[in-house]
């Protein structure tokens, strides 16, 4: 019996979710599933009475602003986003939310250790691919996301880290290859 293999489910990664420089837009977007539901809401919650002037949109099942659909127009709020918040304590941690994140360039916010041993876990690295909430508390995270989109460059280098792991890690032709292989 052949072994497994392990790929990512393929998705538009230069077009649709290619690459978008940030405007420096005082905007934050999550779209995990049921967030009101998880642990995590609260913090979220907080972060947004923390930066008052800053658009919070919750999007996905449950959430208050609900599903959004079709997938071109979750592209395009996430690439008008400056943070992603991904503080998503449940899943197998591959998620293509968390991929389109990577893959749009837009750093994280949330706990890394929910991916810690998952795949996912290679975008979470504190102060260059996202703001880790299982080093900073929410208060800290308002001042970092506030000082850090108030420096242009610095942002945008966290842009650029997250969507270059996102290309060390994604290898949709060898992936293909690897079915091919294993299908004989």
């Amino acid at each position: 019996m052949p072994g497994g293999i392990h790929i990512g489910e393929e998705f538009d990664s230069e077009r649709m979710f290619g690459y978008e420089p940030p405007d420096g837009a005082k905007f934050i977007s999550s779209f995990v599933n049921c967030m009101p539901s998880i642990r995590c809401y609260p913090l979220v919650q907080q972060a947004m009475t923390l930066l008052p002037d800053w658009t919070f949109h919750i999007h996905g099942i449950d959430g208050p602003d609900e599903v959004m659909k079709p997938i071109s127009l979750v592209a395009a709020e996430m690439a008008k986003s400056s943070f992603g918040w991904h503080d998503k304590e449940h899943g197998d941690g591959y998620g293509h939310v968390l991929h389109y994140w990577a893959s749009i360039g837009r750093p994280l916010i949330g706990h890394a250790s929910h991916y810690a041993g998952k795949n996912g876990s290679v975008y979470w690295v504190d102060g260059v691919t996202c703001i880790d909430l299982d080093r900073h508390s929410v208060a800290d995270c308002a001042r970092l996301v506030q000082e850090i989109v108030n420096d242009p460059p610095r942002h945008q280098a966290m842009c650029e880290a997250i969507r270059a792991v996102f290309d060390a890690n994604t290898d949709w032709a060898g992936d293909a290859e690897k079915v091919k292989g294993l299908l004989g």
